[in-house]
């Protein structure tokens, strides 16, 4: 199960090459993407092309299924907060939900982002648009 990052998303939707490539290849999988991440290209989406360019994001991503902030997925995201904090490494609130809805779910995080990779217990599964592929996976 891979859950899709906010900016793999964006990369998705940008027509980038290594996103595109590993969606391509997972095809009869199921591919997830958090509310959270969602909402976040949807601002984005918003803030740039207006109501119209949500409508077309919406579009393009209904084959993308959503996995909702549930309680369990809350409480993963307050742990991952609680962890990271201690140890002096602490990321944004919307990405510690995002990790929190993956690993409660057990779902491999697909991302470019390596500050994911220090949060214990999530599978990631980074990419890189400069290459062709995937560039690591932990």
């Amino acid at each position: 199960m891979y859950c899709l990052d906010t900016n793999a998303v964006i990369d998705y939707l940008d027509g980038a090459d290594a996103i595109g490539a590993f969606i391509k290849k997972h095809e009869r999988e199921l591919i997830f993407s958090s509310t959270v991440a969602i909402h976040e290209v949807f601002v984005g989406s918003i803030r740039t092309r207006g109501k119209r360019g949500l409508r077309d994001i919406r579009e393009d991503l209904d084959w993308l299924i959503p996995l909702p902030l549930t309680i369990e997925g809350a409480a993963e995201a307050a742990l991952i907060d609680a962890e990271l904090h201690k140890a002096g490494e602490p990321i944004g609130p919307l990405d510690t939900l995002i990790a929190g809805i993956a690993r409660e779910k057990s779902a491999t995080l697909v991302t470019r982002d390596p500050h994911f990779e220090r949060i214990s217990n999530l599978d990631v599964l980074r990419y890189d648009e400069r290459e062709s592929g995937e560039k690591s996976r932990r």
